[in-house]
């Protein structure tokens, strides 16, 4: 692939800096967090004005038909400036998921909704342990429908969204599908709860929730490969979002060095604080290396795909844990005070390395691809 920015992706990146600059700040996130959704609405709809929800949609359903490359881009600005908005949830997993869709004119038109800005989508796919155990959600054929029953964990920017995917079995059939529940359909309750970093999640309760034929977005028969490809796809952008972030932190750590005085000096001039804040400026063009590697191998097929992936987001992982925590130790321990732009920056960091998987699971699933 070439890593050489197009002419549209410079302006694509030059555009996103301007306007997230502008809001940027720990003024500006102490106020997200207090928003009842976690982000600013006004600002969603500014980012559908400027086409970046319309960035991955394809082109016959009214969207810009921009690459992985152009996402993982404008998903570095977001994760320098922090920013809130469920756009990987909306824009890049749904996104893929609704390009699979059974019924195409469906899929396309709800497509179109998020382009504009005017439908926000989540996944609801994780279980707890025992739950899995014992079956989980299950689905069920109810003449030309069907009916859910069961429980999700952690359904990431659910609280937001007027759609969601829910992952299910059919009874009696093997596979995995996908189904498309309403965020107020009858029988289904959520439970909404803030994380560390100001974003939101949800538990769901699914009780004998009742959905028409139209609703089966991906068959049993593809869903857990669909939904694969669409995870992996969401993980490359949050670990877009996870170098801006560390790249914002780096130069923010390098000002803070300069301008603290210790001793009648800069901190920066002492030998010890160089070191750190070498090991995490190496730390951070490492986790760059590896997100054009996993988006070099994005389009292959399961196998060389999940292992690129799955390297890629333990490198990514551990150099936002050895950035975020540096930059704390180098700030002297309070920079974990709300006060202090690295705390911000910590929190995201933290987030990140566990959606959609930790360090743990990657590991092995690297060691699953790569020793079969």
């Amino acid at each position: 692939m070439d890593f050489a920015q197009s002419d549209i992706q410079t302006m694509l990146l030059d555009s996103a800096q301007r306007l997230l600059a502008a809001t940027a700040g720990v003024e500006y996130w102490r106020a997200q967090r207090h928003q009842p959704l976690g982000f600013d609405e006004a600002r969603w709809a500014q980012f559908a004005e400027l086409g970046w929800l319309a960035l991955p949609v394809p082109e016959a359903a009214g969207g810009l038909g921009g690459s992985l490359e152009d996402v993982a881009l404008l998903n570095v600005a977001l994760g320098e400036a922090l920013a809130t908005e469920p756009y990987v949830s909306t824009a890049v997993l749904a996104d893929h998921l609704l390009k699979q869709a059974a019924d195409r004119a469906q899929g396309r038109y709800l497509l179109g909704e998020i382009a504009t800005g005017a439908l926000r989508v989540a996944l609801a796919h994780q279980e707890v342990a025992h739950q899995e155990a014992d079956g989980g959600t299950l689905a069920r054929r109810d003449g030309t429908g069907f009916v859910l029953q069961g429980a999700k964990l952690l359904a990431l920017d659910a609280p937001a969204a007027g759609l969601l995917i829910v992952s299910a079995p059919i009874a009696g059939e093997a596979g995995l599908a996908l189904f498309l529940v309403p965020a107020d359909a009858v029988g289904l309750a959520l439970e909404a709860y803030p994380l560390i970093d100001g974003t939101r999640a949800a538990d769901l309760r699914l009780e004998g929730v009742a959905l028409p034929a139209s609703a089966l977005l991906v068959g049993p028969e593809h869903g857990e490969a669909v939904l694969a490809e669409a995870i992996d796809r969401a993980s490359v952008a949050l670990m877009a979002q996870a170098v801006g972030a560390m790249e914002a932190a780096v130069q923010i750590c390098g000002r803070y060095a300069t301008e603290r005085r210790q001793f009648g000096v800069a901190i920066g001039s002492f030998q010890a604080i160089q070191h750190m804040l070498a090991d995490m400026f190496v730390a951070a063009h490492q986790a760059r290396s590896m997100l054009y590697h996993a988006l070099a191998h994005a389009e292959d097929e399961a196998g060389a795909r999940g292992a690129a992936i799955a390297a890629a987001r333990i490198v990514v992982g551990e150099a936002g844990q050895l950035v975020s925590r540096q930059g704390i130790q180098l700030h002297g321990g309070y920079g974990l005070t709300d006060e202090y732009a690295i705390s911000h920056y910590f929190r995201r960091l933290m987030c990140l390395e566990k959606l959609y998987g930790d360090l743990a699971c990657h590991v092995e699933r690297f060691g699953a691809a790569v020793l079969g």
